[in-house]
């Protein structure tokens, strides 16, 4: 099953690393695609993976927050620090 979700806080490759390994270290997430334009996050999962499971793993990797899903329209906010 395919996941997409919005992600903010990344500024730079180290920080699309950071989000991709922190989703990849859950447990069920066979694949995982981020990008920095658009900043979002597409993963590859056993079964669906809820928002606070995910939110939980990209805050322990740094200032990264799951936005919401692809086709949301959240306006993206700007700020936030870089990699840790």
């Amino acid at each position: 099953m395919e996941q997409k979700m919005k992600i903010e806080g990344m500024t730079c490759d180290g920080c699309r690393k950071n989000v991709e390994n922190a989703l990849l270290g859950i447990g069920g997430v066979k694949a995982a695609t981020v990008s920095l334009v658009p900043p979002q996050a597409v993963i590859q999962t056993d079964h669906v993976i809820g928002k606070a499971q995910l939110q939980s793993a990209l805050s322990k990797a740094g200032n990264y927050k799951v936005a919401g899903n692809v086709a949301d329209n959240e306006p993206k906010k700007s700020g936030g620090s870089c990699c840790h």
